[in-house]
C-alpha cells in the first residue's frame, strides 16, 4: 500500500488521514502470468494499480490480437471506455508477468470523489496524464516509422525486455518478422 500512497502523494497534496482512508479502500489481488484481470464481455467494475508485474490490454479483431496498451508497476489501468457506463468490456487485460494489484470498485471510487474534493483533483490529473499518453502514442503512430517508434519505446522504458515479441510487434502495428528485422538493424 506504500507504493500506492507514494503514487497519490506524487500528484496531490493530501492529508494523511484522507490518504489512509483512500488507500484502505483498495483491495489486494494477485494474477498469475497468462491469467486475466478482465476478459471480453465481462462487466467492467474495477480500476487497477499495479504493485509489481505487468498487464497487457488488447482486443481480438478478425482472430488477431491487437495490443492497445501495456502497464507496469506504479501505473493505474482500467477499461475506462466501459467502466463509467458499467458496460461490458470489449478488451482483455492479461497479466504478462506474475502481477500484484490493488483494485478499487468504480462505486467506491465515485464515493471517494464525492467525499473528498482532493480525490477529484487526483482523478482529473490521472486521466489528463493518461490522455496525454494516448495522444503521444497516436502522434508517434502517425508520424514515426516503425523503427523510430521502437527506438522511442526503448528510450522510455524497459518494455522491450519484458514483453513477448508478438505482443510488442502488435503494439507497434507491425509484424513480428518486421520487428525482428528492426532489432537486427539497430544492434
Amino acid at each position: 500500500m506504500d507504493k500506492l500512497a507514494k503514487y497519490i502523494k506524487a500528484r496531490i497534496d493530501i492529508d494523511d488521514n484522507v490518504l489512509s482512508t483512500i488507500v484502505s479502500s483498495f483491495e489486494s489481488r494477485t494474477i498469475a502470468k497468462g491469467k486475466f484481470a478482465i476478459k471480453k464481455n465481462q462487466l467492467v467494475t474495477d480500476y487497477y494499480f499495479i504493485l509489481s508485474g505487468g498487464l497487457r490490454m488488447y482486443i481480438v479483431h478478425n482472430d488477431i490480437e491487437l495490443t492497445r496498451y501495456f502497464a507496469f508497476e506504479g501505473e493505474m489501468i482500467a477499461d475506462i471506455s466501459k467502466i463509467k457506463a458499467r458496460g461490458r468490456s470489449n478488451t482483455y487485460i492479461e497479466a504478462i508477468e506474475n502481477t500484484e494489484l490493488l483494485t478499487i470498485k468504480h462505486e467506491k471510487m465515485e464515493l471517494l470523489y464525492e467525499t473528498y474534493p482532493i480525490w477529484q483533483k487526483f482523478g482529473r490529473l490521472l486521466w489528463e496524464e493518461s490522455f496525454a499518453s494516448v495522444l503521444n502514442g497516436v502522434h508517434n503512430f502517425q508520424t514515426l516509422s516503425a523503427k523510430e517508434r521502437y527506438l522511442d519505446i526503448m528510450k522510455r522504458s524497459d518494455i522491450v525486455k519484458r514483453v513477448p515479441l508478438k505482443d510488442l510487434s502488435s503494439f507497434l502495428g507491425i509484424t513480428p518478422s518486421s520487428l525482428s528485422r528492426i532489432r537486427k538493424e539497430i544492434k
